[in-house]
């Protein structure tokens, strides 16, 4: 056996036979993920799963504490996937099938289990608001770092007991936009409250204040107008020399300290709009808005104080 086979092993689990010297010799390399020909090396697949922990032990009491089974723990899920379920499978350990009144047994242990479960007052609390944190996150597209943040933030309101009394969206929404700005997401007040289901903006940023006051924890980074000109670009369909022209107005903007006290949006959409007119590829003042999430008055109003104070040429 040479040096390269001694780290792989013969797949048994499939009849498999070489397609290029027909040999019936398959090895799997586990390290490499691969499943090759013994005989002419040839590699037949590279995708072969890798079945071992991805955990590393040293001692036997190491290996016995790691070890488990089931998902990775998720803040997503209610119980963080670490309790136990009574499943549906209608057979035994040894795989045998139930009796009629084993079956009728378990089926009323499941039912009790999940009464049991749903009746405490905090688990049905956080089972609704991880439904509506997923759901919210999957219309925005939100990455998964998002949603895993935002239940952080919402299991310690929870603690916190900020929830009490207060809307479910309210406070999932507000977690959401917490979690995105500490992300550096640009994902604005509006969207997210757009999404939420009877909840107002107003609403959401009164609850967002009250997370920053009463979670000390919580060290929400500014955002900065020229985060958000990759995305307004992208939605208004504008060019890469939009957006470098873009950021040479915010920067100009930052040096004679206009953008401080603004919202970085409207300051962004405004840089966006006078950038797209030099470089004629005019965009309307409504479709700006609208890819900013702003009012027209606010757009026009930063739109006047840039040309005016970096003495631009006003085409509009």
């Amino acid at each position: 056996m040479t040096e390269n086979e001694k780290d792989t092993k013969k797949v048994d689990v499939f009849p498999l036979k070489c397609p290029e010297c027909g040999s019936t010799h398959i090895l799997s390399d586990e390290e490499r993920g691969e499943i090759k020909c013994g005989n002419c090396g040839l590699v037949i697949s590279d995708s072969l799963i890798d079945s071992r922990p991805e955990w590393r032990a040293f001692s036997p009491e190491d290996h016995d504490k790691k070890s488990r089974i089931g998902p990775p723990s998720s803040l997503t899920a209610p119980d963080r996937y670490l309790s136990t379920k009574i499943g549906r499978d209608q057979k035994d350990i040894f795989g045998k099938g139930f009796s009629p009144e084993g079956r009728a047994r378990i089926d009323r242990l499941r039912r009790t289990q999940v009464r049991a479960e749903m009746g405490e007052p905090g688990r049905r609390n956080l089972a609704r608001a991880m439904a509506e944190l997923k759901r919210i996150s999957s219309q925005l597209d939100m990455p998964s770092g998002i949603l895993e943040s935002a239940k952080k933030i919402y299991k310690d309101a929870f603690s916190e007991g900020i929830t009490k009394g207060r809307s479910i969206n309210a406070v999932v929404a507000a977690a959401l936009y917490a979690a995105a700005r500490l992300q550096k997401s640009t994902r604005t007040l509006e969207e997210i409250a757009e999404m939420s289901k009877r909840i107002s903006k107003k609403e959401v940023a009164r609850v967002y204040r009250i997370l920053l006051n009463k979670l000390p924890q919580l060290h929400i980074p500014l955002i900065e107008p020229d985060e958000y000109i990759p995305r307004l670009a992208t939605d208004l369909e504008l060019s890469g020399e939009v957006q470098v022209r873009s950021l040479e107005i915010l920067e100009q903007a930052k040096e004679l300290h206009i953008t401080r006290g603004k919202l970085p949006i409207g300051i962004a959409a405004a840089a966006v709009y006078i950038a797209a007119i030099e470089l004629d590829e005019r965009r309307t003042q409504s479709e700006v808005c609208e890819a900013a999430q702003i009012t027209e008055v606010t757009l026009r109003t930063r739109y006047k104080e840039l040309v005016k104070k970096l003495k631009l040429t006003k085409t509009n």
